[in-house]
């Protein structure tokens, strides 16, 4: 194979896996890693975030959950009263992505919204219990 070719087939090859569409076992992941559901419909709210550079949880959180290290969201470490004066509950953690306030009550003003059903919100919920 001349250089030409195999320089050819390279770029086909890197095209064809970069444009494959991922696979994710849950909606949380998919939630977490792309800002969409499995069906693929965007839950990312573009018209009420500010901060429009990211569209997924790890964008900003990376892959493990704790990217950010003030703002770790590992489900292990939201949900602990020795971390956190007020523990996220599911119904707080609901309320932090409908209101963008935190488990205090207070403003989190994360400039990044949310358009997620019940069932949606629960499903990352589950795949931030499972993050490490």
């Amino acid at each position: 194979m001349s250089s030409k070719h195999f320089s050819f087939f390279f770029l086909i090859v890197i095209l064809v896996t970069g444009c494959a569409k991922s696979v994710y076992s849950s909606d949380g992941e998919s939630i977490y890693k792309s800002g969409k559901n499995l069906a693929g419909k965007n839950l990312f709210d573009r018209e009420k975030s500010r901060i429009t550079l990211f569209k997924s949880c790890q964008g900003c959180h990376g892959p493990s959950g704790k990217r950010v290290s003030d703002c770790n969201i590992q489900w292990r470490y939201l949900s602990d009263s020795a971390k956190i004066a007020v523990p996220y509950t599911e119904e707080l953690f609901f309320r932090f992505l409908d209101e963008d306030l935190k488990s205090d009550g207070s403003k989190a003003q994360t400039g990044v919204h949310w358009q997620m059903s019940d069932a949606e919100k629960s499903a990352l919920i589950d795949y931030l219990k499972s993050l490490k």
